[in-house]
This record gives C-alpha cells, sequence and structure tokens, in this order.
C-alpha cells in the first residue's frame, strides 16, 4: 500500500474530509444545543406571559366585580334617599293639605262672624261653625 501514492494521497484527503465533516458535525450539535437552550428559555418565557395573563384576567375580573359591587350600591343608597324624599314630599304635602282646610274653615268662620247680625251677638248666638271650632280648641 505504501507503493501506491494515489492510495496514501486519498487516504489523507479522506482523513482530512473526515476532520472537516466532524468539526461541521460539532459546529452542528453546538447549534443545535443552542437553539434547544433558546427553544427553552423562550418556552419559560411564554409559560411566564400566560401565567401573568391569567393573573392579570383574575385581577380584571374582580376589578369589575368590585366596581359593579360600588355601582350596586350607590344605586341602592341613590334609592334610598329618593325613597326618604318622597315620603317627606309626602308627609309635607298631607300637612299642607290639612293646613290648607284649617285656613278655609277659619276664613268661613271670619266670614260668618263678621256677616252675623248684632242681634244674634248681642244673644249669644253664634255660627255653627265658630261653635264647632270652639270645641277643637278644648
Amino acid at each position: 500500500m505504501k507503493d501506491n501514492p494515489v492510495q496514501e494521497t486519498t487516504s489523507t484527503d479522506d482523513k482530512k474530509r473526515i476532520k472537516e465533516l466532524e468539526a461541521k458535525l460539532a459546529k452542528n450539535e453546538s447549534e443545535i444545543e443552542f437553539f434547544k437552550d433558546k427553544i427553552n428559555t423562550n418556552q419559560e418565557i411564554i409559560l411566564d406571559v400566560i401565567e401573568e395573563k391569567k393573573l392579570l384576567k383574575k385581577q380584571i375580573e374582580e376589578f369589575e366585580r368590585k366596581e359593579l359591587d360600588v355601582k350596586l350600591n350607590n344605586y341602592l343608597e341613590l334609592q334610598r334617599k329618593h325613597h326618604k324624599v318622597e315620603h317627606r314630599l309626602f308627609v309635607t304635602k298631607n300637612l299642607l293639605d290639612e293646613a290648607q282646610a284649617e285656613l278655609e274653615f277659619r276664613a268661613k268662620i271670619i266670614e260668618e262672624l263678621e256677616n252675623q247680625g248684632i242681634m244674634d251677638l248681642v244673644l249669644g248666638r253664634y255660627p255653627e261653625n265658630y261653635l264647632e271650632y270652639k270645641k277643637r280648641g278644648e
């Protein structure tokens, strides 16, 4: 075999080629490891983002629920105040109606007393409305 220089050259060329391929293989394996690490890192980042998104969604739902609770409480408070005002209005209207009726009754008494004759006054005869008014005052 040593006598054949073509075989020796081929053998050297093959060895050189094998070394080149081994170096290329090592480089490719190194790149594969780099990309695997990058994929793992990116997957961890993605999982963290997913967890953060879930947490944010939960916080948003909680905030929206609290906001609805506040709106409901405000509505109920306004409704309570409205009913209170309506009741005050009702009571005040009734008192004003009673006062109006009393004023009209007294105006009628005054008119009857003004229209009463001297003879009725001397005899001590008073209009019926005046006598009714006196009974209520006692």
